[in-house]
């Protein structure tokens, strides 16, 4: 297996961050909507807490077994033959989400842009990309996620600009309105916004840091970043909507910045989501790369090679992508998927933890 360069705490951040915002920038309001109505700004941000309170269990974990990666240590907890099914497990699952992210924001770019572009040469696009960059180390891609991090405060700055103009407060309240109950759905709705920061799961032993006090900081600045990019989205939409335009469009930023002018810029909409490519390829290729990662572990010594699985999951994502054309499917797919995220990112990393510590295997320097 190829051995992994260490990382700095900027580079974890660029990359945490850039894993974390994908494509729910631009639904996370209208998802919210549905659910928590006025108060999903509320929402979201409880649902950044609880993804902070994700983030601890993993770097507790991970602070257990300090020199070795999720995927080399979860058999010492539960044994070789079950911590082969995980690492298969969440290699598939990394693969499925590339898959989707990928297909939602093709599916964006040919209703927004490329209306008479074929659909499947977008995808195909998009995969070769971001299969090219999950063939790179860690650290090349800690460093073209530092490089582009330029690009998400373009598109955050736009975002905080366009709110500027025929904004109402008024549709901010009255708050807590309906009680908590929905409240609470639009956490769970959120959630998945927040998924990403299960990077810590690999990246734990590769990060130069002077403590592992240090790492859940960088991890906490990281998750502070994404919470203040999701409120500040769900701020603007949910002040120049009413709730049932918010529930009826489902990309309400983009038609905000569509009908935002500004004299040197034509189309401020068409430059966002140009620039936005440069988020959502990034989520996918950490996903490629995770998903490359576990599989890789599936045996001990290594099973092939990071670039040959890379390229076997982009192909067999291609060809997957192809069937997925409607965008109500692709709905229900991320229904699924978010269920998914809450078992894999949450739960099982808890399961693991609870099994370490009762079975004593959590012995630092392991």
């Amino acid at each position: 297996m190829r051995k992994e360069e260490h990382i700095t705490g900027r580079q974890l951040i660029s990359l945490t961050v850039m894993a974390q915002l994908g494509t729910e920038v631009l639904s996370l309001p209208h998802v919210g909507a549905t659910t928590a109505g006025h108060d999903t700004w509320i929402a979201v941000l409880l649902s950044g807490l609880a993804a902070q309170v994700g983030i601890m269990l993993i770097w507790w974990l991970g602070s257990l077994y300090p020199r070795r990666n999720f995927y080399a240590y979860n058999s010492q907890i539960v044994g070789k033959p079950i911590g082969i099914l995980i690492n298969l497990f969440y290699g598939t699952y990394y693969a499925f989400s590339g898959l989707l992210i990928t297909a939602l924001y093709t599916d964006i770019l040919k209703r927004w842009m490329f209306t008479l572009t074929p659909r499947w040469l977008i995808l195909l696009m998009l995969l070769i990309i971001c299969g090219y960059a999950a063939t790179s180390t860690l650290k090349r891609l800690a460093f073209i996620s530092q490089s582009f991090m330029l690009f998400p405060v373009i598109c955050f700055l736009l975002i905080a600009f366009s709110g500027v103009y025929g904004f109402d407060a008024k549709n901010l309240l009255p708050i807590v309105s309906d009680g908590w109950s929905p409240i609470l759905k639009g956490i769970y709705a959120a959630y998945s916004a927040y998924v990403g920061y299960d990077l810590l799961l690999y990246a734990y032993p590769y990060v130069q840091t002077q403590s592992r006090k240090t790492l859940l900081w960088i991890m906490s600045i990281a998750n502070a970043c994404t919470i203040v990019f999701y409120v500040v989205v769900c701020l603007v939409c949910s002040t120049m909507f009413s709730l049932k335009q918010l529930i009826v469009i489902p990309e309400p930023i983009v038609f905000i910045l569509k009908n935002y002018k500004v004299q040197i810029l034509q189309s401020v909409d068409i430059l966002f989501l140009i620039f936005y490519v440069s988020v959502v390829t990034a989520t996918v290729y950490v996903y490629f790369f995770m998903a490359a990662k576990a599989f890789i572990h599936l045996r001990s010594g290594g099973l092939g090679k990071q670039h040959i699985w890379v390229w076997v999951i982009v192909s067999a994502c291609f060809i997957a992508g192809l069937f997925m054309t409607k965008r109500n499917d692709l709905l229900q797919v991320a229904a699924v998927q978010d269920q998914l995220s809450i078992f894999l990112v949450v739960v099982l990393p808890v399961i693991l933890l609870i099994i370490s510590g009762l079975r004593g295997a959590g012995r630092r320097g392991v």
